[in-house]
């Protein structure tokens, strides 16, 4: 294997994406002897409601079971399922496992399709600060490759009826619908500059996006009154995306359908370019 390939791959293992970045701590409980699988989960759980999750957003157990030396549990955030593993005496708690397979048939398994004209999906959340990172980190390769690719911003949202729900809250879910009216309305361009505007200067609640909004030449008004008449079905047809995709950690990238390690690289750009052009048959 490459030396390039094992940069790329190593740290997707040890990265803790969005959907890990409030929840877990490798020194979080105190207990002596080994539990439950039930009296570890409910410690986990208690632990992630209280400390991490807002806005009305609980943590709920799916099931847990005994999986060698750990608990593994499956929570369900907001309709959205998610797996980590807790130790037997509920000291540590983990985003996800993996297993100790060989390097190069990973690699092997994640063989890029190569195409004329790449397709590139980025599903993030918009207040997810690895996922801010990542589109930061996106925007050059984007400036430099513009229509010789077809790409995809989704957000990753659950629907339930009419209740959309985001990991990180309404102040998220309202975001997420202003960026895609952006998107929907406006193009690629101007979200780009919306998006990363509110991501350096906005902090965790998008107060300041209609500065953003100002500083794209965007009429904030139009986005408004997008968000009231087309919000709900845009965050739906999102929540659709995302469940038929099954991606639940921001962010993630997906390049003609192979899902790319390289989005871990934050501020490398030359890494995502790199991943991007691979995927050309030229």
């Amino acid at each position: 294997m490459t030396q390039n390939l094992k940069k790329l791959l190593f740290p997707a293992i040890i990265a803790v994406i969005c959907l890990a970045v409030g929840w877990f701590s490798f020194a979080a409980f105190n207990g002596k002897d080994d539990l439950s699988p039930d009296a570890a989960a409910n410690k986990a759980i208690n632990f992630i409601n209280e400390n991490f999750l807002s806005d009305g957003n609980v943590a709920s157990l799916v099931s847990v079971a005994e999986e060698g030396s750990v608990y593994k549990i499956i929570l369900d955030i907001g309709g959205l399922e998610y797996t980590s593993f807790a130790s037997k005496d509920g000291k540590l708690l983990f985003p996800e496992g993996y297993e100790m397979q060989d390097l190069q048939a990973y690699v092997e398994e994640q063989e890029m399709v190569k195409t004329d004209v790449p397709t590139v999906d980025l599903y993030v959340m918009s207040f997810c600060p690895y996922g801010n990172l990542a589109e930061d980190t996106m925007l050059p390769v984007y400036n430099l490759l513009k229509d010789k690719v077809d790409w995809n911003i989704h957000y990753i949202v659950s629907a339930n009826g009419d209740t959309i729900s985001s990991l990180h809250g309404q102040a998220e879910v309202d975001q997420n619908e202003r960026e895609a009216c952006v998107l929907k309305n406006s193009g690629l361009d101007k979200w780009w500059q919306f998006s990363t505007y509110v991501n350096n200067n906005c902090g965790s609640d998008g107060s300041c996006w209609q500065d953003a909004a100002n500083s794209a030449g965007l009429d904030k008004n139009v986005i408004e009154s997008c968000v009231f008449s087309d919000s709900l079905s845009l965050m739906k047809d999102e929540a659709g995306i995302t469940e038929a995709s099954g991606v639940t950690g921001s962010p993630t990238l997906i390049i003609n359908g192979v899902s790319s390690n390289a989005v871990y690289q934050y501020g490398d750009t030359q890494t995502y370019l790199d991943a991007v052009c691979s995927a050309f048959n030229t």
